[in-house]
């Protein structure tokens, strides 16, 4: 009669995970208000701050590239030689 230990210690290993997993729900339930509450709370200041600033990146994004194409259209953007040549260099580098 034989022991199969990768079998043996396979089973355990299961049953040890399945025993976190449930106690993990268990402790996300308790620590997560329901889904009624959340709804009743509305955003957080947190989120709208970052809503507000994520609206002012992408406004500043939208005016910068605008003002790039405006330049490339009527031919008065420039680029400095030197930033070319090391953009050059260092996309060589990699």
């Amino acid at each position: 009669m034989g022991i199969d230990r990768v079998n043996v210690t396979k089973r355990a290993i299961d049953r040890s995970q399945a025993a976190q997993s449930n106690e993990l729900v268990r402790s996300t339930k308790k620590e997560r208000p329901s889904s009624a509450d959340a709804k009743s709370a509305g955003p957080s200041a947190k989120a709208k701050e970052l809503d507000r600033l994520s609206a002012q990146i992408e406004q500043s994004r939208t005016e910068r590239f605008n003002e790039v194409r405006r330049k490339l259209e009527s031919g008065t953007y420039r680029v400095p030689a030197k930033t070319v040549a090391r953009k050059l260099i260092d996309s060589n580098r990699k």
